[in-house]
């Protein structure tokens, strides 16, 4: 599968294909509905997840940002088809499939496939399959999206750990003498690190969660939008997660540092280091991973050499 989504330019007016038949329009109308009612309770889970984690939320605004940019981008392009061709009835068959295997047998993690499949099949019929390779992105987004989700929980203890640890090591390299150390109970444990008589609470907030996720979404989204190839978006995804961890380390340490410097003013610290660390790291990892459209159309229509 590619992600390439860009098309020679410029592009007047989409082309008007067969009419479709008032009936076939009337049961995609349908049959879109179906599949809101059906995948509703997972919808309103993953609504309420967003809005109870700061860290999640920065991945959902991430993927409604490049909604909106895709839909911007191919507003010309993209109305109501109503395709029920034999992938689109497939994909919706093998959501459907799934989400029944999900219930009554209990396995959960089957939603995540049967609702990336019942948003592509949703989408390849409401606009067809010429349009739907535009949101190819923003379904593989979609997955990594709900793995983030579901990740949570488990990745928050060992990425608090892995990031008091790693700046401990580099505050020693440089001759900081720090002391990390565990505190809490064994249900909710603390990590603390010491730092020229301060002290800081590794939290979840400290964790690097949503840098390092938002990082790897960040270069589904800049490198499938933008046209990159399926492999190379993958190659970018663990390069887009070890930026994220860097820098979150680099906010952890900017804060142990010049905490000192700014006595009364710790809150202020603390904010404007995590919001420097988290737009820098975007940044650069929408660097790497973004190749602009316009570049690559040039590229394709420049002849080939002989």
């Amino acid at each position: 599968m590619s992600f390439d989504s860009s098309q020679p330019e410029p592009v007047e007016a989409a082309p008007v294909g067969p009419r479709v038949p008032v009936a076939d329009r009337m049961l995609a109308w349908g049959m879109l509905a179906g599949t809101v009612v059906v995948f509703w309770p997972v919808t309103r889970w993953m609504v309420a997840e967003t809005v109870a984690r700061s860290q999640v939320r920065q991945a959902f605004i991430l993927l409604a940002f490049a909604a909106g940019m895709v839909g911007w981008e191919h507003r010309k392009e993209l109305r109501f088809v109503g395709d029920l061709c034999g992938r689109t009835l497939g994909l919706l068959a093998a959501a459907f499939a799934l989400a029944g295997v999900a219930a009554f047998k209990g396995w959960s993690l089957l939603v995540l496939p049967s609702l990336a499949l019942a948003l592509a099949g949703c989408l390849q019929m409401f606009f067809g399959a010429g349009s739907y390779r535009f949101f190819r992105p923003l379904v593989a987004g979609m997955v990594a999206f709900l793995v983030i989700i579901l990740a949570f929980p488990f990745l928050d203890w060992p990425l608090r750990q892995l990031a008091g640890i790693g700046a401990a090591n580099i505050l020693e390299l440089i001759n900081v003498a720090p002391q990390l150390r565990l505190g809490g109970t064994e249900a909710d444990p603390q990590l603390v690190l010491s730092v020229a008589g301060g002290h800081f609470l590794v939290a979840t907030e400290c964790n690097g969660f949503g840098l390092i996720t938002s990082s790897g979404l960040l270069a589904i989204l800049a490198g499938g939008i933008s046209g990159r190839r399926w492999w190379t978006v993958a190659g970018l995804v663990p390069v887009a997660l070890l930026a994220g961890f860097v820098f979150n380390i680099l906010r952890i340490l900017t804060i142990s540092l010049s905490a000192q410097y700014f006595p009364g003013h710790y809150n202020v610290l603390h904010e404007v280091a995590g919001l420097v660390a988290l737009w820098t790291g975007l940044g650069a990892v929408g660097l790497l991973a973004w190749r602009p459209i316009q570049a690559a159309v040039a590229a394709a229509r420049r002849p080939a050499s002989v």
